[in-house]
């Protein structure tokens, strides 16, 4: 039988829902506080109606035990002087019975004639006979039981002549309560339909606000997310819509330096000023890879406000130190250069080996040597001037991966004789400038290609320079120019481009933020059929003091 029971829906509790769950809560404990609302409430009710009838009653006897009729019938032993007055009385005031009985406890007069001239019941008499009390008892007396009120009868030399009882049995009290019983269980049976629907309710609207899920699921949920969130790198910080922080992971904890359980539900602007999450909350605009500097930390994060039913209720960031992106982008760069170096030789070095091969079967050895000599000479007077000129390896390697990827596609790098680019400052990273670089000449590429000029004056030419207390870099092509469609402000912006492709428009997006780091200049030339002139200047000397770029 129990194992039928445990199979039960009914009764496994995990098995219901959470809707059906919360109805059999509110239902029985509605039934179980009613119940006892109303065997207290029903208590006292009887308890006051017999203390009231009780009261009544004493007061009756009190006024009959004064009347000199009933004391006379009591010193002539005569019921019937007072027989007919007793009986109309007690059917005025709708008591079960008045009792006079003398001093012997014999009644002289009764709701039934018969029982005249016996004694009366239940042993309640001896407080008004023999000390001369007035009272109110329960007792069982010849009609039932009843709560009465005594009091004795005294004569005028003051000697305790006889007893007046007057009744009302309990049973006529009870009768009356019944009627608040009933209703009592009517009230009952409207609270228990009224909590099944203030709780079918309640739970639609609590399983609204947790996206229909039951409870234990959102919990498993929860957990999963904490979980999920202790284990990822990226640091992960939550604010509410008044921009108290409501959840922060262990990575965002190591990174700013701080205890979960110091800065959990404190406002985000004191316990992190410097990252001004709370501003995406009047802007409503999510943002990515920002870059700011927290408790001299450099991170990029990126920020989502969250919006449910329309109204902002909060936002996420998850960031990650800039260093880090930093040398995970360094690696990709170098393995993209090389890449492109091995990719651009192995296609030059395979058209050489195919004219050689060629001019080895015409017999023209003399053309052979020659060949090979100025390959040898080109290759090395390049690498011998990017050694004396550029004194950083990344950014001479770009140049020279750059330079076979021009002969590769048919075009031509110059790399302006005058160049010199020393060691850099230790406040600017080389990555950057490869990012900035490579950006820069890549776009000279794609605009080579998209002209209508003929190959062989097709030309992308880099200068660098750090003479004085800047560094320059300008890059400039002879292709198609800058797009006319779009202003120059926004192909700076992350997504816009003058390509169709797809993950196009970040370049530039990239470019334009490493300068702003910098504190340095972005301008972009473009001149009718003349092409694009790129030129960046970047201070020597860090400064806080921010440089809006100039675009020409």
């Amino acid at each position: 039988m129990i194992a039928i029971l445990k199979n039960n829906a009914l009764f496994n509790w995990q098995k219901l829902s959470f809707r059906r769950r919360l109805l059999l809560i509110m239902t029985l404990s509605g039934i179980v506080k009613l119940l006892i609302l109303s065997i207290a409430g029903f208590a006292y009710l009887k308890h006051w109606e017999e203390q009231d009838s009780g009261n009544n009653a004493l007061g009756i006897a009190k006024f009959l035990s004064t009347s000199p009729c009933v004391i006379k019938a009591i010193e002539t032993n005569n019921p019937e002087l007072i027989r007919a007055k007793i009986e109309y009385l007690r059917a005025s005031v709708n008591a079960a019975f008045i009792v006079v009985g003398n001093k012997d406890g014999i009644r002289l007069s009764h709701p039934i004639n018969e029982r005249v001239g016996k004694p009366m019941k239940g042993d309640d008499n001896y407080r008004a006979l023999k000390q001369g009390l007035s009272y109110v008892s329960v007792a069982n007396g010849s009609l039932g039981r009843s709560v009465r009120g005594k009091t004795p009868i005294i004569d005028r030399k003051g000697n305790i002549i006889g007893v007046v009882s007057v009744g009302y049995l309990l049973t006529s009290i009870e009768s009356k309560a019944d009627h608040f019983l009933i209703f009592l269980l009517i009230m009952i049976a409207l609270v228990v339909l009224t909590n099944a629907l203030i709780s079918n309710f309640t739970a639609k609207k609590f399983q609204n606000a947790i996206f229909g899920f039951e409870p234990e699921e959102f919990g498993r949920l929860y957990m999963e997310l904490e979980v999920t969130l202790s284990t990822i790198k990226e640091g992960v910080v939550s604010i509410d819509a008044n921009g108290y922080l409501r959840s922060i992971n262990r990575s965002a904890c190591d990174i700013f330096k701080v205890q979960a359980e110091d800065v959990l539900n404190r406002k985000m602007d004191e316990v992190l000023p410097e990252n001004n999450l709370t501003e995406i909350l009047t802007s409503k605009v999510s943002e990515y890879n920002v870059e700011m500097m927290i408790k001299g930390q450099a991170i990029v994060a990126n920020r989502q406000i969250l919006i449910v039913d329309g109204q902002v209720v909060g936002a996420v960031s998850s960031f990650r130190l800039k260093d880090e992106i930093s040398e995970l982008t360094k690696q990709l760069s170098q393995v993209r250069e090389y890449s492109d170096l091995l990719r651009s030789q192995t296609h030059e070095h395979s058209n050489k080996l195919n004219t050689i091969s060629g001019l080895i079967h015409l017999g023209k050895n003399e053309e052979v040597l020659s060949l090979i000599g100025q390959e040898t000479e080109r290759y090395q007077h390049l690498i011998q001037f990017l050694r004396e000129a550029i004194h950083e390896p990344m950014i001479a390697g770009v140049l020279l991966g750059k330079s076979e990827r021009a002969r590769e596609l048919g075009l031509l790098l110059e790399i302006d004789e005058g160049s010199q680019l020393l060691a850099l400052p230790e406040h600017i990273r080389a990555e950057d400038m490869v990012t900035v670089l490579g950006n820069f000449i890549d776009n000279g590429f794609d605009a080579c290609n998209s002209s209508h000029t003929s190959k062989s004056e097709k030309k992308v030419t880099v200068s660098i320079s750090d003479f004085g207390d800047e560094i320059i870099i300008e890059v400039e092509d002879n292709g198609c120019g800058l797009p006319k469609n779009i202003a120059q402000e926004e192909l700076i912006k992350q997504g816009v481009s003058s390509k169709s492709e797809n993950n196009r428009g970040v370049g530039l997006h990239l470019v334009n933020q490493i300068i702003s780091q910098y504190n340095g200049q972005l301008m972009m030339e473009s001149i009718d059929n003349k092409g694009t002139r790129m030129t960046v200047y970047l201070p020597k000397q860090h400064a806080d003091k921010d440089i809006e770029n100039d675009i020409n």
